[in-house]
């Protein structure tokens, strides 16, 4: 039986006060005793990003915080979000444990770090590609080590941040990827056309 994932992403400030407010008031019990433990706004506005997101794309389904400090879901439903530099990104599949990573890409000295980090040399996006794909393995299954149950795919958003996710590998049969901030039309591009949806600002890297 095929599965399903979905993918959201948005700069936390165009998701607006109101949008963050409304998450807040659908927390979950866990969820809010996460939240009343944060002293930083900061902090505060990430998790309530991380929350709304969720909300619009967990069809519907109850979710809270899960004892390991991710996200449970009702049933066999997955998630998994990410928050870096004012950028929110969230995953739900329908079966499984998924993972996603968001990073803006920032200057870094790539090579150095490459090599450091990754045995390897390679461009900026190359460099994020692998960051951002070994973090959302480490929190898919807990290492950042490849495996065969599951797939990952990786996206620029307008040649400034990199999302990945990781997930199980039948929820590719039908991957959904949105970003909230770009209200017109979705289109597919790069080798996952089909019934692969991406953002008018994104483009496949290494997918």
């Amino acid at each position: 039986m095929a599965g399903h994932a979905w993918v959201a992403a948005a700069r936390i400030a165009d998701l607006g006060a109101p949008a963050l407010a409304r998450a807040r008031r659908r927390l979950g019990p866990l969820d809010r005793k996460r939240f009343a433990r944060f002293r930083s706004a900061k902090r505060r506005r990430e998790f309530l990003a991380a929350r709304c997101l969720l909300q619009r794309l967990g069809k519907g389904l109850p979710f809270d915080s899960a004892a390991d400090g991710g996200v449970k879901m009702a049933g066999r439903f997955g998630a998994s979000v990410s928050h870096a530099r004012g950028w929110v990104a969230c995953v739900v599949v329908s079966a499984g444990r998924p993972g996603v990573d968001i990073e803006p890409m920032i200057e870094r000295d790539f090579a150095r770090l490459g090599e450091w980090q990754f045995g390897k040399t390679g461009s900026r996006e190359e460099f994020y590609q692998r960051w951002t794909r070994h973090e959302a393995r480490i929190k898919a299954h807990g290492d950042g080590k490849p495996r065969a149950s599951h797939r990952e795919r990786t996206w620029t958003i307008g040649d400034k941040v990199a999302l990945s996710v990781c997930v199980p590998a039948r929820a590719l049969l039908g991957l959904d990827v949105r970003f909230l901030d770009d209200a017109r039309p979705l289109r597919p591009l790069g080798a996952d056309r089909g019934r692969q949806r991406l953002g008018r600002a994104a483009h496949g890297v290494g997918a």
